[in-house]
């Protein structure tokens, strides 16, 4: 992303009534915040500054990104469709869907992504082995985030 379109973002977010947006191409996740409007915080009485968007920097990768990583590794990701919550098991004290080790096939169903209320479930892209489940049970996943690591079958 360059400057000008970077620009052209800052400009969106001032024009319209988000206070937030977020936004990942490439590895990279840009999110651009306004603070709270002056006149209520006045009405609060909390002084603020002046409304102005804030450009965070890409978020500093830990290491190679995840995916890369995997890739070297020969194995494929399934990655979360949406924003939510990370299930293992259709209801809590039923088995997991998948564990390692487990044969899987193509469109099988890996996991579920709570989102809203509302259960739903992951396949899997390619039939493989389960190499590592890389999210807990219960933890909150982000969109495209990898979820689990895939050894495709030969």
């Amino acid at each position: 992303m360059d400057l000008k379109e970077l620009k052209e973002l800052v400009s969106l977010l001032e024009s319209s009534e988000l206070s937030e947006l977020e936004i990942e191409e490439e590895g990279r996740r840009i999110r651009l915040t306004k603070k709270p409007d002056p006149v209520v915080a006045q009405a609060v009485a909390i002084p603020a500054p002046a409304a102005e968007p804030v450009a965070a920097a890409p978020l500093p990768a830990a290491g190679p990104p995840a995916e890369a990583t995997l890739a070297d590794e020969g194995l494929v990701s399934v990655d979360s469709p949406m924003v939510g919550t990370f299930y293992v098991s259709p209801a809590p004290g039923e088995p997991s869907y998948v564990q390692v080790g487990d044969s899987i096939s193509a469109d099988q169903t890996v996991c579920i992504v709570e989102a809203m209320k509302i259960m739903n479930e992951v396949a899997a892209k390619v039939a493989g082995t389960v190499e590592r489940v890389l999210v807990e049970g219960g933890e909150p996943v982000e969109f495209g985030q990898p979820l689990f690591a895939i050894r495709p079958a030969s």
